[in-house]
């Protein structure tokens, strides 16, 4: 299938006349995204593959190897209502090694991450100093948006938690707490926030901490 830019379907022959247009793959009679190739004067610029549980990464890596210098592969799982997005982005004109994130998703909200880290290539171990969390909710429009913005220390502790909900446009507003007064964030909150008091993956893992 063609897009243009703006994701709109449109004809081979009409995304040929194009400087630039987005092919996307399909699994075989099915409408599972595989792959999407940004396409610029003729030539492949970037792809986006998904992985599935079924497919042999080695072989998928020299299949794009071929294609592009630059590429990203995702792989998804999901577990205990939630989904887990595996990202190594290649930009192998620069180095061989992939640049690898997590990014960690509601089941009943997969446009909205909940928490996102940087992994280490040579441990796979997460950088926790670079982990972001959000966390949502609606505004007077019923609009969702990330009303609590989490950053951490190296030890994984939080470091600072931006509070936008009772001015979400207005930073001078926004209040600021950290690992000692986040239970006064917590006091403000209907739900349990504890998920982001450290910079766990996942909130199962929160809890043993």
């Amino acid at each position: 299938m063609y897009k243009n830019i703006f994701g709109e379907v449109i004809s081979k022959s009409n995304a040929v006349k194009l400087n630039e247009y987005h092919l996307y793959y399909y699994e075989k009679d099915s409408d599972v995204l595989k792959e999407i190739e940004f396409i610029n004067d003729d030539s492949i610029y970037n792809i986006n593959y998904f992985l599935s549980e079924s497919e042999n990464e080695e072989e998928v890596l020299t299949y794009l190897k071929e294609k592009s210098d630059f590429f990203d592969i995702e792989k998804k799982e999901s577990t205990d209502g939630f989904i887990i997005s595996t990202n190594k982005l290649y930009s192998l004109s620069v180095d061989d090694q992939p640049l690898i994130s997590k990014t960690v998703f509601k089941t009943d909200d997969p446009e909205n991450f909940i928490c996102s880290q940087v992994i280490d290539n040579e441990t796979n171990e997460p950088q926790l100093e670079k982990t972001i969390k959000c966390w949502y909710t609606t505004d007077e429009n019923g609009e969702k948006y990330a009303a609590i913005e989490c950053s951490y220390q190296e030890d994984g502790k939080l470091e600072l938690a931006i509070n936008k909900a009772s001015d979400p446009d207005n930073e001078q507003n926004w209040a600021h707490y950290d690992y000692e007064t986040f239970h006064e964030l917590q006091e403000q909150c209907p739900t349990d926030i504890s998920y982001y008091k450290t910079a766990a993956l996942l909130p199962k893992e929160a809890l043993k901490n």
